[in-house]
């Protein structure tokens, strides 16, 4: 499955788009931590602190950290699951190292005692139920050295990352994302084949002569039985009484491209993408059923980032950040222990979520916090930003525009609704008469 899951990402642009989009989306330019204690002093000192972590965090120095998260989300579509492994650097930053999912070796599933088993290379407590120990192969599928026989090495739990989306009640390895599609994804490169060479057939010209003789009536190239031979437009041949031509009519195609729009439907469904996603062709939608299937994907999306990167990745990391502040001093290990302190309490940040119409969501937005439904920092936060960051760089400006002698404008709720007005009329119309 992961063998086949792999190639239909890598070669087929139907796969490669559901890669693509699904990363793109939930990752996107990164899940952001904010740090939570009670001191802002101490919350400035940890997200300095952080960036110089994310800058060093891969081991290979391919990326940061959110490249990672991108290429985590990318393995869990494809493989079903992400592997990383914490390394050990010479600056002494936590580091980690990006594994192949298939480098957990699957063959290896024994009970080893009453307490302790291991299942498709994960080794558990059976009194816990969680994994204490990981059997890593050394070597990736494909690498020079993946053919010798090197047996996988115990890791314990605490050096290994693994995320996947728990499907089922015990689940120990993940699923493929790609599973629920690659059969329609096999059956629709066959019928786009099809199609292909039906199109390449019908603009052909081919014709079969009915001869009595060994001779024809046009003149061409002959090798073997087939006869290569140009044509005129307007020309017109004389046949012999015992001589008939006829030409190949290929059959008609039908509903097939219909069909083709059905199979990649399905397929949408299949992986948690809208139609539009998946194939790039926004010719048949409205703008209300846009928004909608928008945002039903996006709680989709909300969902993986919450429960599965955040809760098995993101927070990982950062425990793993406040014990190498503790171990180079920023940190005492009391306030890192105490969880009063809130140190290890996080709060992640997905990217903001843009619209074809901010407008209406800016006033929206505005709405509902002059009536005290929503707060500023909760406004601030859907977009993917740090509240006390944006007001003090709100303070910035206003202090640089007052010394500049600069006024400075504010907007309102109402301003700015030429382009919509004929059609907020109506809205609004209804709204009073409901």
């Amino acid at each position: 499955m992961a063998v086949r899951a792999a190639h239909f990402a890598l070669n087929n642009p139907h796969g490669a788009r559901m890669v693509q989009s699904l990363s793109d989306n939930v990752v996107g330019a990164g899940i952001k931590p904010k740090a939570r204690s009670d001191s802002p002093i101490v919350n400035a000192a940890l997200h300095r602190a952080f960036d110089t972590l994310t800058n060093e965090i891969d081991w290979t120095g391919q990326g940061d950290f959110y490249a990672m998260q991108r290429a985590a989300m990318a393995d869990m579509v494809i493989h079903g699951e992400a592997l990383l492994m914490w390394r050990a650097s010479a600056s002494g930053i936590p580091q980690l190292q990006r594994l192949h999912p298939e480098q957990l070796d699957r063959s290896i599933t024994r009970v080893v005692s009453d307490d302790i088993r291991i299942i498709q290379g994960v080794e558990f407590h059976a009194s816990t139920g969680r994994p204490n120990s990981y059997w890593i192969r050394p070597s990736a599928p494909g690498d020079a050295l993946a053919g010798m026989a090197a047996p996988a090495v115990r890791i314990p739990a605490s050096s290994i990352i693994h995320i996947f989306r728990p499907l089922l009640p015990g689940q120990v390895r993940g699923l493929s994302w790609l599973a629920p599609v690659l059969l329609a994804g096999h059956e629709i490169d066959q019928l786009l084949d099809a199609l292909l060479v039906r199109a390449k057939v019908s603009a052909l010209h081919t014709g079969f002569i009915y001869n009595a003789d060994s001779s024809s009536p046009y003149s061409g190239q002959q090798q073997g039985d087939v006869l290569t031979v140009g044509m005129e437009p307007g020309s017109l041949v004389n046949l012999p009484s015992n001589k008939r031509i006829e030409f190949s009519e290929p059959p008609d195609s039908g509903n097939a491209p219909e069909l083709a729009v059905s199979i990649l439907r399905t397929m949408a469904a299949g992986i948690g993408l809208t139609y539009e996603q998946l194939t790039g062709d926004y010719s048949h939608v409205s703008y209300s059923s846009a928004r909608a299937a928008t945002l039903e994907f996006r709680r989709f999306c909300e969902a993986i980032q919450h429960h599965v990167i955040v809760f098995q990745f993101c927070r990982r990391v950062w425990t793993e950040f406040l014990r190498w502040q503790v171990l180079i001093g920023t940190v005492p290990a009391t306030a890192f222990a105490d969880p009063a302190k809130g140190l290890q309490s996080a709060k992640w940040l997905p990217p903001s979520w843009p619209w074809v119409d901010p407008q209406k969501d800016a006033n929206a937005a505005i709405l509902e916090m002059n009536a005290n439904l929503r707060s500023r920092s909760e406004v601030i936060a859907e977009r993917g930003y740090d509240a006390e960051e944006v007001d003090a760089e709100i303070a910035a400006d206003q202090a640089r525009a007052e010394r500049l002698g600069i006024a400075l404008k504010a907007a309102t709720a109402t301003e700015s609704q030429t382009d919509e007005a004929p059609r907020d009329s109506v809205v609004q119309g209804d709204q009073n008469a409901a």
